[in-house]
């Protein structure tokens, strides 16, 4: 997946190297595209979870942290197939960011796939611009976010199609066509977006009692939903 990192203050090359150089290890171990991945090992009955290491023990516990507090809409596991992708993107950004603060970097902007982790400000005073694409019209997006200290994280069919799986029923998630959670910590936005997702339109009441979260919603006829602060973080349409 195409991932940028834009530091604006506080950047040097060996701290972006290292931020890359992390990024390239999580994917060798959780990647479900390698053969050679953790996750493919354990998928393939050549390696037992338990033997995976410290990396995957801190994953499984994510995973199951974020299961019951999404009433199991977030889950890594289906039909014994274990794919954590809905946590380890938002843990992998989650992993630079910490990098990039304990360098010092104090503005600067990570964007994995359209998952984005934002830091201070693009310029003086001005706070990052992190578009929501229009789930149809790739040219446009539907909402703008005034990002400062704050996780943008979407998911939906814009790219894999129903790719997005209800785990109480077994069957691809379709109610709506994208949701879009936005919060202080990009793991959190990252888990809501794939279980609200999951919900449909009562992801929306999900996202209202938890606090610190905002939530953003387009359905089939295109028409958008939001939580009650959602508004406040975004730039006039």
């Amino acid at each position: 997946m195409p991932i940028t990192i834009d530091v604006r203050s506080g950047a040097e090359v060996a701290v972006l190297d290292a931020a890359f150089a992390d990024l390239r290890m999580v994917d060798e171990l959780f990647s479900t595209f390698r053969e050679d991945s953790l996750v493919s090992r354990i998928n393939a009955g050549r390696l037992r979870v338990g033997d995976a290491g410290p990396l995957v023990d801190e994953v499984l516990a994510l995973c199951d942290r974020y299961e019951a507090m999404t009433r199991g809409y977030f889950s890594p596991w289906r039909a014994g197939v274990f794919d954590p992708s809905g946590l380890v993107k938002g843990w992998a950004i989650a992993r630079v960011a910490e990098k990039l603060d304990r360098h010092g970097c104090r503005d600067y902007f990570v964007d994995a796939a359209g998952d984005v982790r934002t830091r201070g400000h693009s310029t003086p005073g001005s706070p990052w611009r992190v578009g929501i694409r229009h789930p149809v019209q790739r040219d446009k997006v539907a909402r703008v976010v005034l990002a400062t200290d704050l996780a943008v994280a979407t998911s939906g069919t814009y790219e894999k199609g129903a790719h997005i799986f209800d785990p109480h029923t077994g069957k691809a998630a379709t109610a709506i066509l994208s949701m879009s959670v936005i919060g202080p910590d990009i793991l959190e936005a990252d888990v809501l977006a794939t279980a609200t997702f999951a919900m449909g339109l009562d992801g929306l009441t999900f996202i209202e009692e938890h606090p610190g979260y905002e939530a953003f919603a387009i359905d089939h006829d295109m028409r958008g939903y939001e939580t009650s602060g959602f508004a406040s973080h975004c730039a006039p349409m």
